[in-house]
């Protein structure tokens, strides 16, 4: 078969294509980092750390306890609805195993520059070379999952920004457009969903037309046979799974009622009292660190909490105390994640 010179002409703008976006990926991950120095700085000017030492001094092992508990139980609520996906699927897996399957994406999301994506490729993995699972089937339920994830962590960004504008937080004529953002994250997942129930394949079609465009990339005709494989039994599952479905997104729900309480909780032990309005806008606050470029919401996680404990008229050493209790809490979870990721990688 011979090359025809717009084939040779095809391939050379992919190459180009793919040159360009490797370059311009790594001189943004390094404009991420020098950002982080300056966005600390910013967050911790103006806080005394032994006012912030002897605000973390009111907590006392009971409720350290507690909070593990409380943790605990999120994240076990969380691998159950992995669970769930599976069950529908026709898997019978060890909860425990999944558990420490999360536990593992989770190290790997968590110190991931980005928002909150990085370790479903692991659990796809682990689920394909320890439970002998196709890796099509493995990457359904993780989809499933993510989706759902996604659906509720925007649905509460909804929320907290709704709560923000009738909560008078924010004045101004253009405050209503604060709604905007979280309405289209919340809209894109959901679409998503909807489509897939329709039994057709978005992102697979997507795929294919630039597979015919470069026809002399094997890659991208892998990908697509491999996305489709993927999409076609996220999209089986959606339409004949509707209880299990259902049930998954019930339990997003419930995780959520947990992380508002875990939340409130650790300002209570703080020694602040806040309405649920506040505590949903310092957590909103919090979920939006989460969702910017930085690996673990790194200064963003400060910022942000500085912020909304300005906005509420709380003192940012409030703020500063309780980020530093997030922070222990993700890193002793996302550290043991990366220890399972590294034994179970071997």
């Amino acid at each position: 078969m011979s090359i025809t010179h717009e084939d040779t002409n095809s391939t050379s703008n992919l190459g180009l294509f793919f040159l360009r976006r490797r370059s311009f990926g790594k001189l943004f991950r390094i404009l991420i980092w020098l950002l982080i120095p300056f966005v600390l700085w910013w967050s911790l000017r103006g806080v005394s750390f032994s006012e912030v030492s002897n605000n973390l001094g009111l907590m006392g092992w009971e409720a350290i306890l507690i909070l593990i508990t409380l943790n605990v139980l999120i994240f076990g609520l969380f691998t159950l609805r992995w669970w769930l996906i599976l069950r529908a699927q026709g898997y019978q897996l060890s909860f425990f195993s999944l558990i420490s399957y999360r536990l593992a994406g989770f190290g790997v999301t968590y110190f991931t520059p980005g928002p909150q994506f990085g370790g479903e490729p692991l659990q796809v993995y682990l689920l394909n070379q320890r439970e002998s699972m196709e890796t099509s089937a493995a990457a359904a339920s993780v989809t499933v999952d993510k989706l759902l994830e996604l659906l509720a962590n925007f649905s509460f960004l909804l929320v907290g920004v709704v709560v923000l504008i009738f909560g008078g937080f924010l004045v101004g004529n253009t405050s209503a457009g604060f709604i905007v953002i979280p309405s289209i994250l919340l809209s894109l997942p959901a679409a998503y969903l909807f489509i897939l129930r329709q039994r057709k394949l978005p992102i697979s079609s997507i795929i294919s037309k630039l597979a015919d465009r470069f026809p002399n990339h094997p890659s991208i005709h892998r990908a697509h046979t491999n996305l489709k494989e993927t999409e076609s039994q996220v999209a089986e599952f959606c339409q004949k799974n509707t209880i299990s479905l259902l049930a998954a997104a019930a339990l997003s729900i419930g995780i959520w009622i947990l992380m508002v309480l875990e939340f409130s909780l650790m300002l209570q032990f703080l020694g602040v009292n806040l309405t649920l309005a506040q505590v949903l806008i310092a957590l909103t606050a919090a979920r939006i660190a989460f969702l910017l470029p930085l690996p673990a919401g790194l200064g963003t996680l400060e910022a942000g909490q500085v912020m909304a404990m300005g906005l509420i008229g709380v003192s940012p050493v409030v703020g500063i105390s309780l980020t530093l209790l997030i922070r222990v809490r993700d890193i002793l979870f996302g550290g043991l994640g990366l220890w399972l990721g590294a034994m179970y990688s071997k």
